[in-house]
């Protein structure tokens, strides 16, 4: 099997929770550790690039990232879903990221793009307008085809943390590392399904706090695996990572929306192992998606687009 890894947010949205002595530069140390380690060279990463105009010093961050041999991708300004703005709005928050970070971009090999959340628009004809705008600024569109969900983790690990509950912060770990290793199969044998042969995947994993600690592990369980890791630009020459799949309101990667067009899918980790994720530590009655609707609603208001949005 074949994946070329990618990460997406180097530093998280606002309103992210992270554990005490956690920032985003201690969680860079730690995935150019694990990245190094195993020998991961010319990583993209895909970093939204608000926290950088409002935060100048955190620029520094992202070089850091480049001068240790990996790539900056445009991922937008805001990181609003195209389901959320027009289509000439979603433009100019691509603009508004080379503005920011138009000298790192550039230093890559290949200008690559990623949707915000990998989501490409209501309808054919917004994805069409914001694609043709994005061919003749030269980007090449880089699309997710196994991810694992590490999101869901950083609440409930913050919170774990901030409590010194030893036991919950060990479940976390673990079930991150198990989550993103079974994933990983449930998409390789979905594109298996559909096309008859291996893909080489294009997978992500945020820039987190569990990011930070258990990477290594990670990249260490994929290669027991017999997984040998790639750079984007030899999966991108996969015809599957060239097309567009179809355009969904569903949270759905691409790879995702391919097969639910040919009537296929990929499985969904069982609910009572995300339940037991997303509740961790959590106060009786709360909501515990409620953290994240606050942070993608804050996103929405940024940009005065609309709010769309379901987890299901």
């Amino acid at each position: 099997m074949k994946i070329a890894i990618t990460v997406d947010e180097l530093i998280l949205w606002d309103g992210t929770p992270m554990p005490p002595g956690y920032t985003a530069a201690t969680v860079m140390d730690g995935m150019l550790r694990a990245l190094r380690e195993h020998r991961v060279e010319g990583v993209y990463g895909f970093a939204h690039t608000s926290p950088v105009a409002d935060r100048p010093d955190d620029r520094q961050i992202l070089e850091r990232w480049c001068a240790a041999g990996h790539h900056l991708g445009n991922h937008t300004h805001h990181h609003a879903c195209l389901n959320w703005v027009g289509a000439q709005r979603y433009c100019d928050d691509v603009r508004l990221a080379e503005d920011v970070l138009g000298d790192l971009l550039e230093a890559a090999p290949t200008r690559y793009f990623r949707h915000a959340m990998d989501m490409t628009g209501p309808s054919e004809a917004r994805r069409g307008e914001v694609e043709g705008f994005l061919r003749a600024q030269r980007y090449t569109t880089a699309p997710i085809t196994a991810w694992f969900g590490d999101f869901a983790w950083t609440a409930p690990y913050a919170r774990a943390l901030h409590a010194g509950d030893r036991d919950a912060a060990a479940m976390l770990r673990t079930s991150f590392v198990e989550t993103a290793v079974a994933r990983l199969h449930d998409h390789a044998e979905a594109g298996r399904r559909l096309f008859g042969a291996d893909l080489p995947l294009i997978w992500l994993v945020h820039g987190t706090a569990l990011a930070q600690d258990v990477l290594g592990e990670i990249l260490r369980r994929f290669a027991d695996e017999g997984v040998e890791f790639i750079p984007l630009d030899d999966a991108m020459r996969h015809p599957v990572h060239r097309v567009h799949s179809p355009v969904t309101p569903l949270f759905r990667n691409h790879l995702e929306r391919i097969a639910l067009a040919a009537g296929d899918e990929v499985p969904a980790p069982p609910p009572e192992a995300v339940a037991q994720v997303v509740t961790s530590g959590l106060a009786e009655g709360e909501d515990p998606m409620a953290v994240y609707d606050a942070i993608l609603r804050r996103i929405v208001d940024r940009v005065d687009g609309t709010w769309n949005w379901s987890w299901a």
